[in-house]
């Protein structure tokens, strides 16, 4: 073999083993690169030339952007304030603008205004959070609005339930002893079941009572035609008992007990003279 010859045959040695080298899988992106970067922790995670590329023209194009410095254990009360400012934070409270319904003059909405811009808010954020809180509290004030009118209603319901066709009489009464003797605001005070004292059942009869205590003038079923129930049943005991003129047919009082006993009856079972006839 000639001198030429042999030249040839090792170079095309040498291309075979740099190919063999280049395509050898136990040789990574990093022991490519020289000995003293091999051990860059900035580096770790590259497994070729073309994503350490991308990387570094990404780099270059955030060079000259406005940034803003990652708050750490160690900021200080300035450096806060420097990002809350490149966040977008008014530089005073009063810059804040709301779309709510509350008065700008409100204490309240001003006392919302130095909080929201001591901890950094944006004006965007401090609006959503004035708005959800603001749309809560009206939930819930409808919701009140609801439970308050259900326990009227359910109070009025016992009521009537106790004192059938009497019920505007002694409500009438138990109001005028209210007004005459105890503060109005006291109507408004609230109990542990969510009902106000003046619309509480027992106190509103524990008030017809004391009417009736006071009354001079004691009614009975000859000049009351709109006794409770139990009143009625009384009176009805008391025309029906054995012996009384409304089991003898020939006692010249007979009939008016009957007529009696029987309006009482309409009177206890809440039937108003109009409907009985």
């Amino acid at each position: 073999m000639s001198e030429e010859q042999t030249t040839a045959v090792e170079e095309q040695q040498s291309e075979v083993t740099q190919e063999t080298q280049a395509i050898d899988p136990g040789v990574t992106f990093l022991d490519q690169l020289p000995e003293d970067l091999r051990t860059e922790p900035s580096l770790k995670n590259f497994t070729n030339v073309g994503d350490m590329a991308k990387s570094l023209v990404h780099a270059q194009k955030m060079v000259g952007m406005d940034k803003i410095p990652v708050p750490g254990k160690h900021s200080t009360q300035e450096d806060w304030e420097v990002i809350y400012s490149k966040l977008g934070r008014p530089s005073d409270p009063n810059e804040y603008q709301f779309e709510t319904k509350i008065d700008a003059s409100d204490p309240g909405l001003q006392e919302f205004k130095n909080v929201a811009h001591q901890i950094g808010l944006n004006p965007d954020q401090a609006n959503k959070i004035l708005n959800f809180y603001g749309e809560l509290s009206e939930n819930g004030k409808e919701q009140l609005q609801v439970q308050e009118q259900q326990v009227r209603e359910a109070s009025e319901s016992e009521l009537r339930k106790d004192w059938g066709l009497a019920f505007d009489k002694k409500v009438q009464q138990a109001d005028t002893v209210f007004k005459t003797y105890f503060p109005q605001e006291l109507k408004d005070q609230k109990l542990a079941n969510g009902n106000l004292l003046g619309n509480d059942p027992q106190f509103i009869k524990a008030l017809a009572q004391l009417a009736e205590n006071f009354s001079e003038d004691n009614m009975t079923a000859e000049n009351d035609l709109t006794m409770t129930p139990d009143d009625a049943q009384r009176e009805i005991e008391k025309l029906t008992a054995p012996g009384t003129p409304y089991w003898d047919k020939k006692h010249p009082g007979h009939q008016a007990a009957v007529d009696e006993v029987f309006m009482l009856q309409n009177m206890k079972y809440g039937i108003s003279p109009e409907q009985s006839e």
